[in-house]
């Protein structure tokens, strides 16, 4: 597969459709977090024994997400009230094997809701009428360098200026959603899905935006667009920097260290030496 846009499934994108082994943000988060030991390990093409890893607890977040971005409905509605019975569990991985998603039947009205209040959200929105006019799960594949990399974009523009990513989370609020997104790596998303789709669509000299699409999984679904800063953008973009360099590096060299076996020291930071001068003092 040659550097551009594609309209492929997802089975045959978490696969690692590219020319070589791949690079993903998912990838450039554990990089960067971790160790490219943890990268080998994650990646599909690396791992000789890859298995991919399916969470139930995203279960309503992804069937909202393709509910509302693709219009598709992929759901299988179990008629249980938990998992925990042996008939329940076969359903679920009997409906997973065959590429749908199983969810409790007690869950589809909550999913109802979710779908029509992020609709309603975005169309209020200045996105407006990003849902109809825009294209869901688009595959960017492209060259940085000598690396071969890839994203997935949730939602993106007819204009290819905008895209749109769905989080279901438990605090859509915006500044408690803005406070998650260094911890969990949202930052290296959104600067590497710009970056890549800056690169296919040849530089213009504008950076496409990328906006996430906050929702609570409880009542009253509320959501929030968030955007990152000029400042953010920037600290996004080193980071996605630095990741892309660690690739090439390790994959050139077939080397995937891990943490070492130095011993580190562990310094006190600012806060707990002022504290601790602070009760010495009292």
């Amino acid at each position: 597969m040659q550097p551009g846009i594609y309209d492929i499934g997802a089975l045959k994108y978490h696969a690692d459709p590219a020319a070589q082994p791949s690079l993903s943000s998912s990838i450039a988060k554990i990089l960067i977090t971790q160790s490219p030991r943890h990268a080998w390990l994650a990646h599909p093409r690396l791992n000789p024994n890859y298995v991919r890893e399916e969470d139930s607890r995203f279960d309503l977040g992804t069937a909202a997400h393709a509910m509302l971005l693709e219009r598709r409905d992929n759901v299988v509605w179990v008629e249980a009230d938990d998992w925990r019975t042996k008939a329940a569990r076969e359903m679920r991985d009997t409906t997973r094997a065959l590429g749908r998603l199983p969810l409790l039947v007690k869950y589809k009205p909550v999913l109802q809701e979710m779908v029509a209040q992020a609709a309603l959200t975005l169309q209020a929105s200045e996105l407006g009428d990003i849902l109809t006019t825009g294209k869901a799960e688009q595959t960017l594949v492209w060259k940085d360098g000598d690396a071969w990399c890839r994203a997935r974009l949730d939602l993106l523009s007819a204009d290819r200026r905008v895209i749109l990513d769905y989080k279901s989370t438990e605090n859509a609020e915006p500044e408690a959603f803005i406070r998650q997104i260094g911890r969990l790596g949202y930052d290296v998303q959104a600067g590497y899905y710009t970056r890549g789709l800056n690169i296919v669509t040849s530089p213009s000299g504008v950076e496409p935006t990328f906006i996430f699409l906050a929702q609570e999984i409880t009542p009253p679904y509320e959501c929030s667009l968030i955007a990152l800063s000029n400042a953010y953008r920037e600290i996004a973009q080193a980071k996605v920097a630095r990741a892309i360099r660690l690739w090439s590096y390790c994959l050139a060299r077939n080397e995937w260290p891990g943490y070492g076996t130095q011993i580190r020291y562990a310094e006190p930071t600012a806060w707990q030496i002022a504290e601790a001068e602070a009760q010495e003092a009292a």
